[in-house]
């Protein structure tokens, strides 16, 4: 194990962008294939296009931007004390404050896009946005607690992916669902 731990990190110092977007492009279709995972063993169809829809956006998407944004926060963002309760909690807020519905928005439209299916996308946001959200803040302001006060900036998004698998299984579900369903959260917030 260490020795592929070795070669990763001897990647990512050789080639920082390319090996970041492989990551995502695994930590998305892993996702993916745990949530189609429960309707496979059940005797289902796996739906190869869905998996190819979302390892595309992690390899297109979500590991270039990825290393851009992370590596901007880093380079921005209280350079001379970059693990301060305060740096940490900037980051964070940043992060999931202006980074979050942004990206949950585009990945949306990225579906749908791939779908040929772009006159929905505005209904597809406004319907299932909220929900998203209210599962990535409980999801990312923990792990990015974590990721910006202990994880190097140059594993950031391998940190990520993985927590994203879980994460990605969650935004797959999603984004496969007919119409929007209220998970019970909606009468609790309102």
């Amino acid at each position: 194990m260490s020795g592929i731990w070795a070669k990763y990190n001897l990647r990512l110092a050789e080639k920082p962008l390319q090996t970041k977007t492989l990551t995502s492009l695994t930590g998305f279709l892993l996702g993916d294939l745990v949530a189609q995972a429960p309707s496979i063993s059940a005797g289902g169809q796996w739906d190869a296009w869905r998996t190819a829809k979302m390892g595309s956006f992690g390899v297109l998407l979500h590991g270039p931007i990825g290393h851009y944004w992370y590596g901007f926060l880093d380079r921005t963002i209280m350079t001379k004390a970059p693990t301060s309760a305060l740096a940490v909690a900037s980051k964070t807020a940043i992060d999931q404050v202006l980074w979050a519905p942004i990206f949950t928005s585009g990945f949306f439209a990225y579906m749908k896009t791939a779908d040929g299916k772009t006159s929905e996308i505005p209904a597809e946001i406004q319907g299932k946005l909220w929900d998203t959200m209210k599962v990535n803040w409980m999801t990312w302001i923990p792990a990015h607690i974590v990721n910006f006060a202990f994880v190097p900036s140059s594993q950031r998004i391998l940190y990520i992916n993985t927590i994203q698998i879980g994460y990605n299984a969650f935004l797959s579900t999603q984004q496969a669902k007919a119409k929007p369903v209220d998970d019970g959260l909606a009468s609790i917030t309102k």
